[in-house]
């Protein structure tokens, strides 16, 4: 199929067995050759690890990028969602029948928002839960995920060469008018079976974003002042301002079809978002959030003990 240069952008092709659990498989920023990162003003996003999963920190109106690098000597196609959506038709993410962005082997590709079309994406913008796109448009079930299903790319070897003819006519043999396909009646060489060439069955092909065309277009994002009832809290992604983001497609095809072979990931909130879901902010020793604090605080903090602590395991018989 096809995949969007990148940029590139790729649509579905052809099938790497990834496990059958990669969907249950905690969120990591980055496995094996790939690495996923939340870039904010141009910088990497603060990034902390809780419980075998990576969690960023984002503010409220603060626009951010997707960079994909691709460590491998092979190309790849990037299907990428926010929020449970794909960023480029705005559905439900899937990524056994989405298109994604072509990374190149040893390079990367910066994904900036929605696709609007061809030369523009929406701005991604951290926003409040009832802003965000999909809160909007839908369901806002999945808000605070970022996915990434990376596919390899299928090696397609050249055909052979088409092979010699066997026979040749003698120089004094006139072969029939109609023996190379020709007839009286042909202008321009064209045989009898001439006609119009059939359809390309080819499979579409990825996107690719051109460099020079990456520029974004100043703008900015208009202030909602809406009668809000109580919502959820935390953080979500807006459909932010127009941007430019050029991309072409190009032929691609996956070496499995419907398994990625690695699935990155991230999760955001705002710092309250953040503690609450027990994530270290801090950096504190053993911090896990204010409630287990509360529940696990000392009357008396300071041990008065005037003797060695024996360590563990000290007690073996001998």
């Amino acid at each position: 199929m096809k995949t969007w240069i990148a940029s590139a952008l790729a649509l579905l092709a052809a099938p790497v067995v990834a496990s059958a659990t990669a969907d249950a498989a905690p969120l990591r920023n980055s496995t094996g050759a790939y690495e996923l990162q939340v870039l904010v003003g141009g910088a990497p996003a603060q990034t902390f690890g809780h419980n075998g999963e990576t969690y960023v920190l984002g503010s409220h109106g603060d626009r951010y990028t997707l960079r994909v690098q691709n460590h491998s000597g092979q190309r790849i196609e990037a299907v990428v969602s926010v929020d449970g959506r794909d960023v480029v038709d705005g559905r439900t993410a899937d990524y056994r029948s989405k298109r994604g962005y072509l990374v190149p082997a040893y390079g990367s590709v910066d994904i900036e928002g929605w696709r609007l079309n061809g030369g523009q994406v929406a701005a991604f913008r951290f926003s409040s839960v009832s802003d965000s796109y999909a809160g909007r448009t839908g369901s806002a079930r999945e808000v605070g995920v970022v996915g990434v299903a990376v596919f390899p790319e299928r090696y397609v070897p050249p055909p052979p060469p088409p092979p010699r003819p066997l026979y040749f006519p003698r120089r004094d043999y006139r072969a029939p008018d109609d023996y190379y396909g020709f007839d009286e009646s042909d202008k321009g060489g064209l045989g009898r079976s001439s006609g119009p060439m059939p359809p390309s069955t080819s499979a579409p092909s990825p996107m690719e974003k051109s460099a020079e065309d990456s520029s974004s277009r100043a703008g900015a994002l208009a202030d909602r002042e809406m009668a809000r009832k109580k919502e959820r809290p935390g953080l979500g992604t807006a459909f932010g301002e127009r941007v430019d983001s050029a991309v072409q497609e190009v032929p691609f095809s996956r070496q499995n079809a419907s398994y990625p072979s690695a699935v990155l990931g991230v999760r955001y909130n705002d710092r309250a978002g953040l503690i609450a879901m027990g994530v270290n902010v801090d950096g504190y020793p053993y911090y896990e959030n204010d409630s287990y604090s509360r529940r696990t605080a000392e009357p008396f903090p300071v041990s008065e003990r005037r003797y060695a602590t024996p360590p563990r395991g000290w007690e073996y018989p001998y």
